[in-house]
């Protein structure tokens, strides 16, 4: 009855992992997925060309490097289709897209403006780009099939450890959403699970080497390699278990015989790749071509920058859409983190409790490697690929991705599943009184595992990925609005109402402001929505975006069309205190840079930004210093507050800026504080004055927790304007500016903007 069920039950899996991955497809918007334009790119190339890219010639940015089981695939069920657009077409780019990327949230994650022409029934490009989506759902659903492939052939007599490994392939949110966009980590995944599958029943063969071996895992070993090129490490994990097999069989004749046959099949169907490679490119990975393209990291300088990004490939391989700037909650990465350690020290802790068990298996040590040498192979795969992500990430700003870890996803569901599984069995034991007829604790485990990352999928989907992507929500037109205002801009939009969270804020804090549109007019084209903070000096805090937070372009408006539009503005940290600021809006077209007239219902001009609320600036309770700050300068040194002799002052009048620091540990580096006038938050040609000196003392003989203020003097003879202090930790030998260091460790920038200060004419 229970192996009928375990049939049932992994029926089940793939049949929601299909419509789970099918639900993200849906959801997510076309090529908002990591690369997924140039994977699509390549996917049309194929259709159209009838041939395979060369890297560099396409005219336009492609996935060209990258071998073409997946691209060839896709390319098979979408050619029939006409898409009506080149190959190098782009969609419109949201500029403001990955706006506070780290944040949990839905504003403006999207990187592209998104129109009808995706909307169902599908045509053209967005059919294309949903059939190749599906060829991936299918890829996807084959990798879950073959990861409860290996862990039957690991426990043929014990089936459920097979349903449960499933699970934490099949609802890992990344992996279903992966499966559901278009590119080749998932036919990776698929080549990955196939070399191990062949390694586990080879290991699990009495008979030993044969020359069927050769053949099996040439084959899997080229479609591992003509799935993406990093697969070329599992040769190691394959190899392994060809030589653990043929010394426990003594069957080294047998070894040469399948290696061999090996090389041969793998050269049969894969070789022509490589030899490819070296026509075109001269060596025959591509990878030489790919760096000159695409750049690369110096090895030998970014042993930390890797060990860095470390937490994100984690969080990257449950979770993190787009191109990481849509990720879901870091409850969520922790608790999948606390889980993994949790799920394996169950592989080894419950073993070392039953003493007598343990010192049986050391004294028969040769049968319990045996036993446990798939597990070993497995656990090898998971070392094999972190081995692989880490040098990627020493030569590659693109590394840090945990989807490059999908080949040995599978390995790892097992081994996590079955840690459960230990633990379950270790802490709910049957007495040896009670003898049931069937033990329910691991077909319960692997139900209740399954269900649980099930549930995680739909949370992720519904709750963080389609909110990130959707619409902003209507309100119907006989609804009684907060401050009823009516405000026109132009003759295309109505303000019919707003609401302010706050009416006072220190630095650091945020201010929402939801705004009920009613669209009068059809817009001729794309209008951006500003938010500003100023008070008489400058600007203190703004907001530029398409409306909806990037999801509701104007070019999409229609008469009639009612949307309530939150936006979260945030006070800099760097905000000078006490102060009064005006809190405005308006609208403004991009491209020929003027703004949309007000007016209100009786026709008054209310001009082009109209002014919601006054908003006071506070300082924060307890501050010690003048502008009290809290920013963590590479660990060393904080700087913790500053003060402006003047704010408005004549040009030519000197002005002195004092800052206030900090030290975070004994002994720091020795630094230069960088100092000067800055016009605009953007690229650094437009910089003025400057005020750069070292610490005295030098910043090496001071000890943590010391306290120290630099002065520094501007000259301001410079065009009237209102202008920006820009501050940087300059290491005084190597003279590269510090990251300044978020709370939760990721790096924010390696200057700091202080408040406006504005300079006019005698």
């Amino acid at each position: 009855m229970l192996q009928k069920a375990e049939h049932i039950a992994i029926a089940l899996i793939l049949l929601a992992f299909v419509l789970v991955s099918l639900a993200y497809s849906v959801v997510n918007p076309l090529h908002e997925a990591t690369d997924e334009l140039r994977h699509y790119r390549f996917v049309r190339y194929v259709a159209m060309e009838r041939a395979l890219p060369v890297q560099g010639e396409g005219g336009c940015s492609a996935q060209d490097h990258h071998p073409p089981l997946f691209y060839v695939t896709a390319a098979l069920l979408t050619g029939w289709v006409d898409t009506g657009r080149p190959l190098c077409y782009a969609p419109a780019e949201n500029p403001f897209w990955a706006y506070r990327y780290w944040d949990v949230g839905s504003d403006n994650k999207n990187q592209y403006l998104h129109g009808a022409d995706e909307a169902w029934p599908w045509r053209g490009e967005a059919l294309a780009a949903h059939l190749a989506r599906a060829v991936n759902v299918l890829f996807g659903a084959v990798v879950v099939w073959l990861t409860w492939a290996i862990a039957r052939a690991i426990w043929p007599a014990r089936p459920w450890l097979a349903v449960g490994s499933a699970a934490f392939v099949a609802f890992n949110p990344m992996f279903a959403f992966m499966a559901g966009a278009i590119n080749n980590d998932v036919a990776a995944a698929l080549g990955g699970a196939l070399v191990t599958l062949a390694a586990v029943r080879l290991l699990r063969d009495e008979a030993g080497l044969r020359a069927r071996w050769g053949v099996v895992l040439g084959l899997a070993y080229g479609v591992a390699l003509l799935s993406k090129f990093n697969l070329a490490a599992i040769a190691l994990t394959m190899e392994t278990a060809v030589t653990y097999t043929a010394w426990r069989h003594k069957q080294w004749r047998q070894w040469w015989q399948v290696n061999a046959l090996i090389g041969l099949v793998t050269l049969t169907l894969a070789g022509w790749w490589f030899a490819r490679n070296q026509l075109l490119y001269g060596e025959p990975t591509g990878v030489q071509r790919l760096t000159e393209l695409w750049g690369a990291r110096d090895p030998a300088e970014s042993w930390g920058t890797a060990v860095y990004e470390l937490p994100y490939v984690w969080t990257s391989l449950w979770g993190r859409f787009g191109y990481g700037q849509a990720p879901l909650p870091q409850a969520i990465y922790s608790g999948l983190w606390w889980l993994a350690l949790f799920a394996l020290g169950g592989l080894v802790v419950p073993g070392l409790l039953q003493g007598r068990r343990a010192l049986a298996a050391v004294r028969n040590w040769r049968r319990f490697v045996d036993e446990n040498a798939p597990l070993a192979l497995l656990a090898l795969n998971v070392a094999i690929f972190f081995a692989v992500i880490f040098n990627y990430l020493l030569i590659s700003p693109a590394g840090p991705m945990g989807r490059f870890f999908f080949p040995a996803l599978p390995s790892l569901a097992i081994l996590l599943f079955y840690g459960l599984s230990r633990w379950a069995k270790s802490v709910f034991r049957i007495p040896y009184s009670v003898k049931p007829v069937t033990d329910y604790r691991l077909p319960l485990t692997a139900i209740l595992t399954n269900l649980a990352m099930l549930t995680l999928s739909l949370v992720a989907l519904f709750g963080y990925l389609r909110p990130a992507y959707a619409r902003p929500p209507a309100f119907a037109a006989a609804t009684a609005v907060p401050n009823p205002t009516n405000a026109q801009f132009d003759s295309l939009v109505n303000l019919r109402g707003y609401e302010v969270s706050a009416d006072r804020v220190q630095p650091g804090g945020y201010v929402d402001l939801k705004l009920y549109w009613e669209v009068t007019g059809k817009p001729p084209g794309n209008f951006l929505l500003f938010v500003h903070l100023s008070n008489e000096v400058g600007m203190v805090a703004q907001r530029d975006t398409h409306p909806g937070l990037g999801n509701f372009p104007s070019s999409l408006w229609e008469p009639g069309d009612r949307f309530v539009e939150t936006i979260r503005l945030y006070v800099p940290e760097t905000a000078y205190t006490p102060d009064t600021a005006v809190l405005r809006v308006g609208f403004y077209a991009p491209d020929e840079g003027y703004r949309l007239g007000i007016t209100a219902p009786d026709g008054t001009g209310l001009g082009d930004a109209l002014t919601l609320a006054t908003v006071q600036i506070e300082p924060l309770p307890g501050a010690t210093y003048p502008n009290a700050q809290n920013q963590n300068f590479n660990n060393e040194i904080r700087l913790v507050g500053y003060a402006y002799s003047q704010r408005d002052l004549l040009a030519g009048t000197p002005l002195t800026v004092t800052l206030y620091w900090q030290t975070e540990r004994d002994a720091p580096t020795d630094y230069l504080v960088e100092v000067h006038l800055r016009e605009s938050p953007g690229e650094f040609w437009n910089t003025f004055a400057r005020a750069d000196l070292p610490l005295q003392p030098p910043t090496s003989a001071w000890q943590k927790g010391q306290q120290f203020m630099t002065t520094h003097v501007l000259a301001t003879a410079v065009p009237a304007n209102t202008y920006l202090i820009h501050v940087a930790l300059i290491d005084s030998s190597t003279y590269i500016p510090q990251n300044i260091v978020a709370e939760d460790g990721h790096w924010l920038d390696n200057h700091l903007l202080l408040a406006r200060v504005r300079i006019g004419n005698r």
